[in-house]
């Protein structure tokens, strides 16, 4: 786990939750777009992920694990005693989504980007789906998902760097799988428990990996005051590190900065964000 604090004056703490396959590396550009605007962040790699373990790449014992981690980060979090804040991107989303349904969390509010509420609905969902339930299959054996970096962002710059890195994974155990297919089952029949908080859901129409239809319905089943919604048009699933990402961005921090103010925090204009 990792501390980011702004050279700014603070005005809220960020917890960001990453999504399946990747690391903490790759949020350089986010990291700092907060800080410069006046947030500390958290992060960490989830258990299977990044630097947590050579030996158990691709592969958790339950959800409940990823949970746990996230838990431990929101405490360090409240420790600044400022609003906090958790931004869930993709596996990471579902994560939060369905802690949310099962604890009360003392945080300002919840981003979700591209979350992973269910895989998009293709050829290679499906034989992932059939492979990962036909036969009894060692926890420990592992398959490729099949996505590829064009799947993840149009910005080539990106593509490059994500081609290149040692830290991505290739592959996911059976195990890990199933366990992501039955928390999704899980968090869609328990939507009626899910902590009513101040939200902001996006994700781009071009995503071939979450299913953007099953995100429409969560979000249309949130009967909440406090709603941030923008399907970014033509954007693929990591909207964060496509070419338009200035404009996430900013739509992000206009959501962190209104819920900063409605704290009681004094902060600058909107137009004045870095």
């Amino acid at each position: 786990m990792w501390k980011w604090e702004t050279d700014n004056k603070a005005k809220g703490v960020i917890v960001i939750v990453h999504n399946m396959l990747e690391h903490t590396g790759r949020y350089a550009y986010v990291i700092t777009h907060l800080k410069r605007n006046g947030y500390h962040v958290i992060m960490g790699d989830l258990p299977g992920q990044g630097q947590t373990s050579r030996m158990n790449k691709g592969q958790i014992e339950s959800f409940e694990i990823y949970q746990e981690r996230v838990l431990e980060w929101i405490e360090i979090a409240e420790a600044y005693h400022l609003p906090t804040f958790i931004i869930g991107v993709g596996l990471g989303g579902l994560i939060c989504v369905n802690l949310l349904e099962k604890v009360q969390l003392d945080i300002e509010g919840l981003i979700l980007i591209s979350p992973l509420m269910a895989f998009h609905n293709s050829n290679k969902t499906r034989k992932n789906f059939l492979t990962a339930n036909i036969g009894d299959v060692s926890k420990s054996a592992k398959f490729d998902l099949g996505f590829q970096v064009t799947d993840l962002t149009r910005n080539p710059e990106v593509q490059e760097e994500t081609l290149n890195d040692a830290m991505m994974l290739k592959k996911v155990s059976y195990h890990w799988y199933k366990e992501v297919i039955r928390t999704m089952k899980e968090t869609a029949d328990h939507m009626n428990q899910f902590m009513c908080i101040p939200m902001c859901v996006m994700y781009g129409t071009e995503d071939v990996i979450s299913d953007t239809k099953v995100t429409y319905q969560f979000v249309n089943n949130l009967n909440y005051d406090e709603l941030y919604f923008k399907a970014w048009e033509g954007l693929a699933h990591e909207i964060h590190n496509e070419p338009e990402r200035e404009a996430v961005m900013r739509y992000i921090l206009s959501f962190l900065n209104n819920k900063v103010f409605a704290a009681g925090y004094l902060i600058d204009d909107e137009n004045s964000i870095k």
